[in-house]
């Protein structure tokens, strides 16, 4: 689906546009007060195809100053202004106000290569983009596939570039990604048989008993992406819940036969996989290495946690708020308010989409809701009691011990970080599974 930025003042014609844009056109609504809180959005979200501000927003030249981003950076982005700006007038579509919701509609969906069918007043897209991964392990597809190219300022061609008959490699796919290709395009037709066949490909492959370490941990770095993906777009169904119990599964073999955390490490950043895998593969890992330092452990243990880890983040859109572990950091943070709630309550979401699995048992749930700290499933404790669960209280130090790993910004070895876990959990059961993270890892 594509991502359309919308900055406008008035709260009831914010809610008209949105709903209108989503239902019509097919775009995910992401609202931002401001010039610069549209471009902090496009810095790390660059792939973003259309921006619809309103001129100015207070004394602020907001949409030049977007345009004039646009423009220094090179983004495929398309631009909309709702109201008068006349140094734009020769550079994009400037709609004069009052602006309709219908010829929005039409602009938009022009912009965004969709078509209008007139007989049922609707827009529909008729080709959907998919994420290149989901032809890694993949060697043919059912139907042609396409790529889209950009012809003028609001007009796109549709050009085939794989047959359904054609027979291609990863290696292929990967020429297409380093030219700078995001997606492919799927006739919106076929989209549904499509999805099906790479899942029943995606599981056939993670039930394969001889799956290299490192296919394994690509096929179902590739599986994580695809439920990630369904889930926020349709919901868990039967196909998604078949994928992810697959790439469960071949998560847990993995972990159980892991490199070490260095090797694994320098894999999973060469390989490019997505912070959404390398944080629920390492968590996984995590939690199988406290769980082995544990006279209590038994085998159903590892399989609960690497469900958890699988499902902790999976509402979750962006590495920004992955990232985020305590409630300083979210209110330090520079998410939008939508995007902070999301975060507070993530695992009481992640647990609703859970009642949509037949597998997810209580156990897991509990274990889930309680996996930040906080018996309802909202927000992060700082300093989180005795009366979580034991697996829940696994699961907090692995997190944390991931999230810090995998920052950058943050100490990057375990003689570092172990300190500040330290200094942050202090009840006896957390000072435990900490201790025992200071032995030799794997």
């Amino acid at each position: 689906m594509s991502q359309t930025i919308l900055i406008e003042s008035n709260e009831a014609l914010k809610k008209i546009y949105s709903l209108n844009l989503h239902t019509f056109v097919g775009t995910d609504v992401i609202y931002r007060a401001n010039a610069d809180d549209a471009l902090a959005l496009l810095r790390i979200l660059p792939q973003v195809s259309l921006v619809i501000t309103e001129a100015k927003v207070g004394d602020e030249e907001t949409a030049q100053k977007i345009h004039e981003f646009i423009k220094e950076e090179s983004l495929n982005t398309n631009l909309i202004v709702m109201g008068d700006c006349p140094s734009l007038h020769n550079e994009v579509v400037c709609l004069q106000e009052p602006v309709s919701w219908e010829n929005l509609i039409r602009q938009a969906a022009s912009h965004l290569g969709v078509t209008i069918q007139d007989s049922i007043n609707r827009v529909k897209p008729d080709y959907l983009p998919v994420g290149l991964y989901y032809f890694y392990d993949i060697q043919r597809t059912p139907c042609d596939i396409y790529i889209r190219i950009k012809k003028g300022p609001s007009d796109y061609q549709y050009v085939k570039r794989i047959h359904s008959k054609d027979v291609f490699d990863k290696s292929v796919i990967k020429k297409y990604e380093d030219q700078g290709l995001k997606e492919f395009y799927i006739p919106k037709d076929y989209i549904q048989y499509f999805t099906t066949f790479v899942t029943n490909n995606l599981v056939a492959k993670l039930e394969k008993s001889d799956l290299s370490l490192e296919d394994r941990i690509l096929t179902t770095a590739n599986a994580h992406d695809i439920v990630r993906d369904s889930i926020q777009q349709i919901g868990l169904d039967e196909a998604t819940v078949d994928l992810a119990d697959a790439g469960i599964n071949s998560m847990v073999k993995s972990v159980q036969n892991s490199p070490e955390v260095a090797n694994l490490l320098k894999f999973l950043f060469s390989n490019k996989v997505s912070y959404a895998y390398q944080h629920c593969h390492l968590l996984a890992l995590m939690c199988h290495y406290v769980l082995s330092k544990q006279s209590w452990y038994k085998e159903e243990h590892l399989q609960i946690l690497s469900f958890v880890s699988f499902f902790s983040d999976v509402t979750l859109k962006s590495h920004q708020q992955m990232q985020i572990s305590s409630m300083r950091e979210l209110a330090e943070s520079n998410l939008t308010d939508e995007e902070r709630h999301q975060v507070m309550t993530h695992a009481l979401e992640a647990v609703k989409i859970l009642d949509q699995h037949p597998d997810a048992d209580d156990y897991i749930k509990t274990v889930l809701i309680q996996s930040h700290g906080k018996v309802d499933g909202i927000g992060f404790a700082d300093n989180p009691g005795e009366e979580l669960h034991p697996l829940s209280r696994v699961f907090i130090i692995s997190d944390c011990f991931v999230k810090t790993l995998l920052n950058p910004a943050l100490p990057s070895t375990k003689k570092d970080i172990l300190p500040i876990l330290a200094a942050r959990f202090t009840n006896p059961s957390y000072q435990k599974i900490i201790k025992a993270l200071e032995q030799k890892f794997i």
